[in-house]
């Protein structure tokens, strides 16, 4: 018998993105790094607004005018998995919600579920002034230390319970969504916390490979 599943959330960077993470990318066109800044957030010295703060602000210093838009062009060549149209479209005809929460970057979360048919996203985004000019701060909509957070406000929105849910994170900071999903699955898993926290681990170059585990008959 196939299970009825109401919600299938997504986490982006590392899943849907076949990259570290969408920030990183951007820290890659200006060839600068943050593993001080990810090493104070992890170590619990700073928070999720300071971590963004702290990110944004060394763009700010190699061009003190850049704007939405610029981070828009330097993220539309971001590499993609491949199969997301194919398993969204798969997973709405099973009757299921489909969405992305991430950590990551809103210009890339919102393009992806535009083009792929999710029905959603939430995604962390920059603050900008009228003219479209980054202010030096972050908007918080998903904290990466309590992802789950934001996993029940899809639940909530569509009515679909935690048994119903299934998760696809591929981090340790996906576990707070698996902990509220009937089906945890890693995707190209980075660390050891994430495999021990899955149901399923799949590692693969295309996104249908989740499809069996998720759509078992």
């Amino acid at each position: 018998m196939k299970p009825q599943w109401g919600l299938v959330a997504f986490d982006m960077d590392g899943v849907l993105v076949d990259y570290t993470s969408s920030w990183t990318w951007v820290h890659d066109h200006f060839k600068i790094d943050n593993e001080e800044t990810l090493l104070a957030y992890i170590q619990g010295r700073i928070d999720d607004r300071e971590f963004m703060r702290q990110d944004i602000r060394r763009w700010m210093e190699l061009k003190a005018d850049i704007c939405r838009s610029d981070l828009e062009t330097i993220l539309e060549p971001v590499p993609i998995i491949g199969g997301i149209s194919e398993t969204v479209e798969a997973l709405h005809d099973a009757g299921a919600k489909v969405v992305i929460v991430s950590g990551g970057l809103d210009m890339t979360a919102e393009r992806i579920a535009r083009e792929n048919g999710f029905d959603g996203y939430l995604a962390n985004s920059v603050e900008c002034d009228p003219s479209g000019a980054l202010t030096g701060e972050g908007v918080l909509r998903v904290d990466l230390t309590n992802k789950g957070a934001a996993l029940r406000h899809f639940q909530e929105l569509y009515g679909v319970d935690q048994m119903s849910t299934v998760s696809i994170g591929n981090s340790f900071v996906d576990v707070s969504m698996f902990a509220l999903s009937g089906l945890a699955i890693a995707f190209n898993p980075i660390d050891e916390q994430v495999k021990k926290n899955a149901d399923v681990v799949i590692n693969a170059k295309d996104l249908r490979e989740l499809l069996p585990y998720i759509l078992r008959d």
